[in-house]
């Protein structure tokens, strides 16, 4: 019941902030400048970078516990958030200015980014319902 609850919270996150981030238009920007990355790193980083390092444990520790056919994909995707949680947690000032800079001068990349991220999304959901 893990992988199934997991697949599809983490699938619905993925396939809902491509649109919510296009819809949002010239506040996106904005809002991530001033309120998700804001210029002094906030305490809400870490709070989150821990939580995200909690399940990231116990994917790993339900995976090598009570294996489900094809959970393996679901804990490659939730260990593939280390790289951004390592960075935003250690490296948080350079984080910053890459996901800023990528987001104003490469909307393109981040449009293909945010496709195959709903895709890859869409992906767990289905593995979520069906499978798990």
């Amino acid at each position: 019941m893990y992988f199934k609850i997991l697949s599809i919270a983490v699938g619905v996150l993925m396939v809902v902030k491509g649109p919510v981030m296009h819809l949002a238009g010239r506040r996106w920007p904005r809002f991530a400048a001033t309120a998700a990355y804001p210029e002094k790193q906030p305490f809400g980083a870490w709070v989150a970078g821990v939580g995200g390092l909690i399940v990231i444990a116990v994917t790993w520790w339900m995976q090598v516990k009570n294996p489900v056919p094809y959970s393996r994909v679901a804990t490659l995707v939730v260990t593939l958030t280390l790289v951004k949680l390592s960075q935003m947690l250690f490296n948080y000032r350079r984080f910053r200015a890459f996901a800023l800079k990528v987001r104003k001068e490469h909307p393109r990349y981040v449009l293909v980014l945010n496709i195959a991220v709903g895709v890859l999304g869409g992906v767990l959901i289905l593995l979520g319902i069906l499978v798990y």
